[in-house]
């Protein structure tokens, strides 16, 4: 798979899931009862319709304030994108065409359609490693211990006996080919103006994040913003090599 194929790939959960695709409706509330139904429906946001327009409350605040351009995020944005912003601020409201149909906050981050964006990522970053180990290190092998070895031949002999059609690269797990690359410089080609414990640490984190997903983990084991971290190490290593 060449270069471009992997970004085609790239872009699929990068550029095609909307951020719709996590909000929820809106609900409108009156002035005059806005506060109560958050307490019945334990919101922390409230959007109140008037007569002036639509007016924005979070709990604990003073009273009502117009919604500026600053809270609206259309919603065909891509999901990635909307990311980069929720990682700065907490909620957007979204809009479709002149209205304002949803809200989506932080915490929707954690829904069934990015978690398969995350995981599309990284599974776009393991195939992408695996091709570059085919084409640009032919002495792979050195980088690894005897049981990673062994572990990768284990994988190899059953899957052939399978008569599946398979290479050995492509039984080594995700551990293995960072752990190549962070020989000889070789982890310069991601992170050019970082040292090896730098990559070492990111490739470890991604690896904790890909099987905290794999697993269906119901809490994820880093914060939203170190998880957008580990996303754009992996965009910006895709885009420049």
């Amino acid at each position: 798979m060449n270069q471009n194929k992997h970004q085609i790939l790239f872009r699929l959960f990068d550029s095609f899931i909307p951020v719709i695709s996590i909000g929820e409706k809106v609900l409108l509330f009156s002035v005059c009862s806005y506060r109560e139904e958050m307490v019945k429906r334990n919101f922390q946001t409230a959007v109140i319709d008037t007569p002036g327009g639509l007016l924005k409350y979070y709990k604990g605040c003073e009273g009502p304030a117009p919604l500026t351009d600053a809270d609206i995020m259309s919603a065909s944005t891509p999901l990635l994108e909307a990311f980069d912003k929720l990682v700065e601020q907490r909620r957007f409201f979204l809009k479709e065409g002149q209205q304002i149909s949803h809200i989506v906050t932080q915490s929707d981050l954690d829904k069934i359609p990015m978690r398969l964006a995350m995981m599309g990522f990284i599974s776009v970053w393991e195939t992408y490693l695996r091709d570059l180990v085919k084409t640009d290190i032919p002495d792979w092998q050195q980088s690894l211990s005897a049981r990673r070895m062994q572990d990768a031949q284990k994988l190899f002999a059953l899957k052939s006996a399978r008569n599946e059609e398979i290479d050995l690269i492509q039984c080594l797990q995700l551990a293995d080919l960072g752990s190549i690359f962070s020989k000889k410089q070789g982890f310069k080609r991601f992170l050019p103006d970082g040292n090896r414990e730098e990559y070492d640490n990111m490739v470890r984190k991604i690896g904790k994040l890909r099987d905290a997903l794999a697993h269906s983990q119901a809490v994820l084991p880093f914060s939203w913003k170190e998880i957008h971290l580990l996303l754009a190490f992996i965009r910006n290593a895709i885009r420049s090599v």
